[in-house]
């Protein structure tokens, strides 16, 4: 039995109300205000507007870090790429013996 049938109900109408809501969580990770601190878990029925805007900015710095990933990935493939390498070839060392960066 769910203590909020009223709120849950209600979330999962919300969800499929739009494309863009479907994917709302049922829980939020609110990021710690202090170094050492842990982030916070928190039932999205019991989120308020501000642990919701809290949440949103910790979802940001994660993408930021993936899309600094991607792209340094894609700038590595594309190194590897620019001198020769096939696809089965290991990037890192193709790069290294046939390119400008030298250790």
């Amino acid at each position: 039995m769910a203590i909020f049938t009223k709120e849950t109900d209600f979330l999962n109408a919300l969800r499929k109300s739009s494309y863009s809501l479907e994917k709302l969580p049922d829980e939020i990770a609110i990021p710690a205000l202090r170094d050492g601190d842990e982030a916070e878990c928190k039932p999205l029925l019991l989120a308020t507007v501000d642990d919701v805007a809290f949440a949103q900015q910790g979802l940001n710095k994660e993408m930021s870090r993936l899309v600094e990933k991607m792209e340094a990935l894609r700038r590595l493939h594309d190194m590897a790429r620019g001198v020769g390498a096939k696809g089965s070839d290991y990037a890192l060392e193709f790069v290294r013996e046939h390119g400008e960066v030298k250790p």
